[in-house]
């Protein structure tokens, strides 16, 4: 009996630690994504290429579009400017 309690107790904390060393992980990620995303924002890498007035700027400084990411920008043919934002569907309904 008490052999298995012991191994119950020490696989119990075994999987403890995985999924805490597992989710330190998770968040280290996380928060590397988040840095790089604030420095990109603050300009740190240059300015963002591409027109910021189509709606498939990338909005970033490594990548120009999605449609046409070798650029030029200027007589693009998919070139689509942003639209204004949608009006609501259901204006009689409190959200």
């Amino acid at each position: 009996m008490l052999d298995n309690l012991t191994a119950y107790v020490s696989e119990h904390a075994a999987k403890r630690r995985w999924r805490e060393r597992a989710y330190s992980r998770f968040l280290q990620d996380w928060r590397r994504q988040v840095v790089l995303l604030r420095r990109q924002r603050a300009g740190e890498f240059g300015q963002p290429l591409g027109d910021p007035s189509c709606i498939f700027s990338a909005q970033s400084t490594w990548l120009r579009c999605a449609v046409n990411p070798r650029g030029p920008c200027q007589g693009c043919p998919h070139y689509s400017p942003l639209a204004s934002p949608l009006p609501d569907p259901h204006p009689d309904v409190l959200g």
